[in-house]
């Protein structure tokens, strides 16, 4: 009985949302607007509760699941290829779902006087010496030290607050081509840090980003790299400095690796191996955000 009203939950949540504001965002094609039997909110309920409840990352198999388990709660479930279309033509709304789930965990304007954790994962189309195809504006090919290979996708970029003994809240996210660095998607949001502390690794380490921090009264902490023109003494001198004080902004950041292993797990975000077109991949990313962010919630 708790999985039904777990599901009546999740049916109520969407339908609420999609009246409210994401119904704007959903691509029509029919003259008369009209959805057909099997709506929008049964679609992403079906998607989202295959996803949460038996960990379903394939549409595939999240298709199968509500057709051999949940059939008769939908009875005007389409065929997998008209689902999976359906679901692609959805991808607009996908991210201001995400944005709703967002705000409702912490608002990123009310991040003053929190500690910030800020760190990227990769998404990955294809691995190795493979050639990428889809999203070719989008993605492209580099190396991941954290991963040790080359890998073609995008990157992640995720920044949470803080808490004690639990995973971090996600306050922001953003999307980039894989091969770009760190520091242009934290520009971004640089002007909305007021009053908090920043951790990062030593990608977001540089001089204008620590001046504009201060301006904000914010403190940027990331490891510190070596001077450009050091001599092999100054260097000896500061090693032992530079190691303690990597160590302990390492283990302020470690809840952000924590967190990304762990949505990694529960909804499998950073494979997007069978994804075969640009629609797809937003719904692959967004979609499995959204749902982080649900189970963050308590869904």
């Amino acid at each position: 009985m708790l999985i039904e009203l777990r599901l009546i939950g999740l049916y109520s949540f969407i339908e609420e949302c999609y009246n409210t504001q994401l119904r704007w965002q959903c691509q029509r094609f029919s003259n008369n607007n009209h959805q057909g039997n099997f709506t929008d909110v049964e679609l992403l309920t079906c998607y989202f509760f295959a996803l949460l409840e038996e960990e379903k990352h394939q549409v595939k198999k999240m298709h199968r699941y509500i057709e051999k388990y949940w059939l008769s709660w939908f009875p005007d479930l389409p065929s997998y290829q008209a689902f999976n279309a359906r679901l692609n033509r959805l991808e607009g709304a996908l991210p201001l779902l995400l944005g709703i789930l967002s705000e409702q965990l912490c608002p990123l304007g009310k991040v003053s006087g929190k500690d910030l954790l800020i760190d990227s994962v990769p998404i990955m189309l294809s691995k190795g010496k493979q050639k990428g195809k889809v999203a070719p504006r989008m993605a492209d090919k580099t190396y991941s030290s954290s991963k040790g290979m080359y890998y073609y996708g995008l990157k992640l970029h995720w920044m949470g607050v803080s808490r004690a003994g639990k995973l971090p809240l996600p306050v922001w996210m953003d999307l980039t081509a894989a091969s770009q660095h760190d520091m242009p998607s934290l520009r971004k949001i640089l002007g909305q840090l007021w009053n908090c502390k920043l951790f990062g690794d030593k990608a977001y380490l540089a001089k204008d980003v620590e001046e504009q921090l201060e301006r904000q009264y914010a403190q940027l902490f990331c490891p510190e790299k070596c001077k450009k023109g050091e001599t092999g003494w100054e260097k000896g001198f500061e090693q032992a400095f530079r190691i303690l004080y990597g160590k302990a902004v390492s283990s302020v950041r470690q809840p952000i690796e924590s967190f990304f292993n762990w949505i990694i797990e529960k909804v499998d975000i950073q494979n997007a191996s069978k994804v075969r077109s640009i629609k797809g991949l937003n719904v692959h990313i967004f979609g499995k955000a959204a749902a982080a962010m649900m189970i963050l919630i308590g869904f």
